[in-house]
């Protein structure tokens, strides 16, 4: 088994994604800051609540919602840590992640996974599914630049959306509903289990929403050099790749059995 990663902060010295793997398990990790603005030791919520997660991840067997259960315990008890239990009954202060882990377990490769990062098995097979929610905000930011010209004001434009987003989160009644770990209870209907004979998987790469394209073969500097490319065809992300932000906190993690 071979394993690569790459991994890249929007901002110099901060990065909320984090990988990680042992022989059977590897996990990676896109946390969320919350709307606080507090820093804990120099760390923000996010930095914290993805290393938490792929610790977790690699410490346990669990898969599928008996995972998520235990995740969110286990942020919840970081939230008892850091004297936060009455901040998250608000949820925009909340620490927030998404995650896929992909274990071993005898002859199965058992992957559980959140949107909006992806997967790909073998060089063919494309998992990803964006949140409608976020799909929303990036076209309205899009359209308000398309109509002021008003690049840096675009992610002002779309803030207030940002905030009451947060109704949605684990909100399985909404069809803007939308999953994640952030120390409460997260619905079934978001939490995504795979299973897979081990004996036909090659490859697989896991990887965050900081990447736009998905480049043809499995190899960190391929992602790397469509990262690029990218960044020259729409470096302010409201042209052809839309998002929220111009930029965002990027990972490839690449497993070669």
């Amino acid at each position: 088994m071979q394993v690569e990663s790459f991994s890249q902060g929007k901002t110099q010295g901060k990065n909320e994604d984090f990988f990680g793997y042992n022989q059977n398990c590897f996990v990676i990790a896109d946390g969320a800051t919350d709307k606080s603005g507090r820093q804990y030791n120099g760390k923000t919520g996010g930095e914290l609540v993805s290393k938490l997660v792929v610790k977790e991840c690699l410490s346990t067997k669990l898969n599928g919602k008996s995972l998520v259960n235990h995740l969110n315990n286990k942020i919840k008890e970081l939230y008892h840590q850091l004297n936060l239990l009455k901040d998250i009954k608000d949820p925009k202060f909340r620490f927030t992640c998404v995650f896929i882990c992909a274990r071993v377990l005898r002859n199965e490769i058992i992957i559980t996974y959140m949107a909006d990062l992806g997967f790909r098995i073998n060089e063919k097979k494309i998992h990803q599914k964006e949140n409608r929610i976020n799909i929303n905000h990036a076209q309205e930011r899009a359209k308000y630049i398309k109509k002021t010209g008003d690049i840096p004001g675009g992610r002002n434009h779309i803030l207030p959306l940002l905030e009451k987003q947060f109704r949605y989160q684990n909100n399985s009644r909404s069809p803007l509903g939308y999953g994640a770990l952030d120390g409460t209870k997260t619905p079934l209907r978001f939490i995504k289990t795979f299973k897979f004979n081990r004996t036909g998987i090659k490859k697989i790469e896991l990887f965050t929403d900081g990447y736009f394209s998905i480049p043809p073969k499995a190899t960190i500097k391929g992602w790397e050099e469509l990262h690029r490319k990218v960044e020259k065809e729409d470096p302010d992300k409201w042209k052809k790749y839309l998002s929220t932000k111009p930029k965002d906190d990027r990972t490839i993690a690449i497993i070669i059995f």
